[in-house]
């Protein structure tokens, strides 16, 4: 597994403050890192190409400056952080704008989704899988928290779980309500599975903060390694999302229910026969309330 490192953008900008700053510095990577400085929201959706054309140097010379003054693998990797940095920063009324100057293109959209998701082992393996799906099915209590953005994947995969689980908890709509339920729960045999998604709510973080001073055992789910940069908590179960130049209006968590998916069939496999036994239960009771139409 390879994890993309994240920066922050104090990170970021005190590196370019560096070069700037560096008797080294040559005038070309002066401009160069002074129109990053400023513009480090705008430049995550353009090309080397036309970075170069507004700084006024040659495209090879961006290309350089990235990976021999600031250290990134290539353009694209130093795009990919500075994306990860501004995801949740910028607004939906940038986001129009930016969307808003290409147009909708159907077949390049599934092109992105199908990249994303062959990048997902970039952030995450089997094994990392596997260890989460045994402490999840392992716990007693299963608590299932996430608000906004975070609200339907945590739905979505409280309702799976629920399945082959036999307690989970799960609270989607913010408030004080998430401070009741985790007060009456057992520190010792409760799992926690916060769902932090760009941009993240402040009352998520607050939540976590409180999870963690009262010693809860977590397991976060999120789309990258931002909050864990930032101190505010690890993150195990990383599903990205990528902004490119020819972004929706919205974002989209194509990666992230893939990502769900093969964690439930996980957990399920730990314990087959109480996995098979509660399946079975189910059914029949479907069956004798007849919950599905038959004609």
């Amino acid at each position: 597994m390879i994890q993309t490192p994240t920066l922050s953008a104090e990170q970021l900008k005190e590196m370019l403050n560096n070069v700037i700053l560096s008797d080294a510095c040559t005038p070309n990577n002066r401009k160069i890192a002074e129109y990053i400085l400023v513009h480090y929201k705008s430049i995550a959706f353009m090309t080397a190409s036309e970075i170069a054309e507004q700084v006024g140097v040659s495209q090879p010379a961006v290309t350089r400056f990235v990976t021999n003054s600031l250290g990134f693998q290539g353009f694209s990797h130093f795009l990919k952080v500075v994306q990860d940095i501004i995801r949740n920063e910028v607004t939906g009324v940038e986001r129009y704008h930016i969307s808003g100057k290409t147009k909708s293109n159907i077949e390049l959209l599934i092109g992105q989704e199908i990249d994303n998701l062959n990048k997902l082992m970039e952030y995450t393996s089997e094994e990392k899988l596997i260890r989460a799906a045994e402490r999840i099915a392992s716990h007693k209590t299963i608590f299932i928290i996430g608000f906004r953005t975070g609200a339907p994947l945590a739905s979505y995969f409280s309702f799976f779980l629920r399945k082959i689980h036999p307690d989970i908890r799960v609270c989607t709509s913010g408030g004080s309500e998430a401070y009741d339920m985790l007060h009456h729960l057992d520190r010792e045999t409760t799992l926690v599975l916060p769902f932090i998604f760009p941009r993240y709510p402040r009352e998520m973080i607050e939540v976590i903060q409180y999870m963690k001073q009262e010693k809860f055992q977590y397991l976060s789910v999120t789309d990258s390694y931002t909050l864990q940069v930032e101190g505010i908590c690890d993150c195990e179960i990383v599903t990205p999302i990528v902004i490119t130049a020819f972004t929706t209006l919205f974002d989209s968590y194509t990666s992230s229910f893939c990502i769900l998916n093969i964690l439930l069939d996980m957990i399920g496999r730990v314990q087959l026969d109480q996995t098979r036994d509660m399946l079975g239960s189910i059914e029949e009771m479907y069956q004798k309330n007849r919950v599905f139409y038959r004609k």
